[in-house]
């Protein structure tokens, strides 16, 4: 098939008011419609596309990430990128009711979690470098059935099955604050509010803070949910480069001093994806920037008690003179995800609202939780649990990097975190991971393609590799998986290119990891 029939009115579009890869996306969705483009048809390769138009790949698969999303193509290793005219008049025949319906807030939602990878059946043998929750072989099942046990005998029905009061139950307030207390942060019991895990508490900040094209700034990468909420807030977003000890904050200063925002939102320890710390200096330094502009942060202290190289570094909320820092930590992560456990610490004048907030949307937190958890903390287990955790990952941690230093090598960039839960690489410029994670998958492992964690979606040469959920080793059979995929990936893609010798050496050049 002759493509430029196709695609030729795009070589050189005078459009500039309608980005390309929505051009290319508008392009293929007429081509079905109008009967040129038929079912199962081959459409052309990313390189190719991007040579017969004179534009850069990334384009163009970011106009096939799209067109896949929306349902008009599939992508299968062997087979290439294929036309899906059957799905489309599937979708014609069906009742477009409720797509008159959704909000912009779910629609905003919707787009940013279409970026995950789609969740297929997998073969057992796969090994999965994907997720950020504790696997079962270290849920606190004695701990937590022991308690429960004690709790019926005493009688506890009612704490156990009533409402809690709507900052949380008092004993776990209690133990909250004496948990903080070891981590410089004191705190009154109204300036302590329990969620139902650290995503609600971004909601609910986000809610409290927030009106529509308000500026959050972020880190970029990021959260991905994060995004999601804010974006559900119809928030603007400014984005703020990483470098390895932490956000830019020189970054942010000159921002602030052109723009106002009305919100920061940090992870200072063990950042997901990217791992990487901000260093004391900078939380200084980011604290009077802040005050300066009037600009609270919400600090994300997500995966703190994960640490294995030093102690933390003191949180932003211990050193905030001024009381502009929203401080919020969970004990899913290292217990249990089901758990749906969290606290945020804030000011007096600020939780007021905060508590508003969290009545207006599921009037308190589950209360059986709550009072496990309250005696958990209160005998030490938590501690306990955390600090046997803590050699665990280290030592799994420490296996994927000297399985990625022996087998890998220079074909990926990435960055050795001091805790959490992710390694965050980087391939060779011009690759890209969700083509990567095809060839993976093929080898009996996955891993989560980095695209997701920026605003941008064309930011496809990150990936993020999990530690947490395999032993040492299987984690080196899974990266010596990777690498095999790897380098079938990257030989397949310099056959396609012909590559001058300029070309040639950029390619395996190590390029800057953030």
């Amino acid at each position: 098939m002759n493509w430029l029939d196709v695609f030729g009115k795009l070589a050189g579009s005078s459009d500039r008011q309608t980005p390309m890869y929505q051009q290319i996306f508008n392009c293929v969705q007429a081509g079905i419609a109008g009967g040129q483009l038929v079912d199962n048809l081959r459409l052309p390769t990313n390189r190719e596309l991007a040579e017969l138009l004179d534009i850069d790949r990334s384009t163009v698969s970011r106009a096939y990430f799209e067109l896949q999303k929306a349902g008009l193509i599939e992508s299968h290793v062997g087979r290439g990128t294929i036309v899906k005219v059957a799905s489309v008049k599937a979708k014609q025949n069906q009742d477009t009711f409720w797509s008159e319906k959704f909000s912009r807030a779910s629609g905003a939602i919707f787009d940013i979690a279409n970026r995950r990878v789609q969740q297929i059946p997998r073969s057992e043998n796969t090994i999965a470098f994907t997720s950020g929750i504790p696997t079962d072989e270290f849920y606190p099942y004695e701990d937590f059935k022991q308690i429960v046990a004690r709790l019926f005998a005493e009688n506890k029905s009612e704490e156990m099955f009533g409402y809690s009061p709507l900052a949380g139950h008092p004993g776990l307030v209690a133990e909250v604050k004496n948990h903080l207390a070891k981590q410089g942060i004191n705190c009154a019991d109204d300036e302590v509010l329990i969620v139902s895990g650290s995503q609600q508490g971004i909601d609910l900040v986000a809610n409290t803070l927030l009106d529509p094209d308000d500026c959050v700034l972020i880190e970029e990468p990021t959260y991905v949910l994060a995004l999601s909420t804010f974006r559900a807030g119809q928030a603007r977003f400014i984005s703020v480069p990483l470098d390895q000890d932490g956000v830019n904050v020189e970054a942010i200063e000159t921002i602030l001093s052109r723009q106002s925002a009305k919100l920061l939102y940090i992870m200072p320890n063990f950042q997901n994806p990217s791992g990487s710390t901000l260093s004391l200096a900078k939380r200084k330094q980011l604290l009077d920037v802040c005050a300066k502009y009037q600009v609270p942060i919400l600090e994300d202290n997500y995966v703190g008690d994960l640490y294995y190289d030093e102690t933390p570094l003191p949180s932003l909320k211990s050193l905030d003179k001024k009381g502009l820092v929203i401080h919020q930590g969970t004990f899913s992560k290292a217990l249990c995800p089901g758990l749906r456990l969290g606290y945020l610490v804030a000011s007096k004048e600020v939780m007021a609202r905060l508590s508003m907030a969290k009545q207006a949307r599921d009037l308190s937190t589950n209360s059986q939780g709550q009072v496990v958890m309250a005696e958990y903390l209160r005998q030490g287990l938590y501690e306990k649990h955390v600090s046997k955790l803590r050699k665990i990952y280290k030592a799994r941690r420490d296996a994927m990097l000297s399985a990625m230093a022996k087998y890998i090598g220079k074909d990926l960039v990435w960055y050795q975190p001091k805790g959490g839960m992710f390694i965050w690489c980087k391939l060779p410029d011009g690759a890209s991971a969700r083509e990567l994670f095809s060839y993976a998958e093929k080898e009996g492992v996955t891993f989560t393609p980095g695209d997701m964690f920026f605003l941008n979606s064309n930011r496809q040469e990150f990936l993020r590799l999990s530690f947490i959920q395999s032993n040492e080793e299987t984690i080196e059979t899974g990266i010596k998986r990777l690498s095999k995929a790897l380098n079938c990936y990257l030989e397949k893609r310099k056959s396609e290119f012909a590559f001058s010798q300029e070309a040639q050496n950029a390619w395996i050049s190590q390029p800057a990891l953030i």
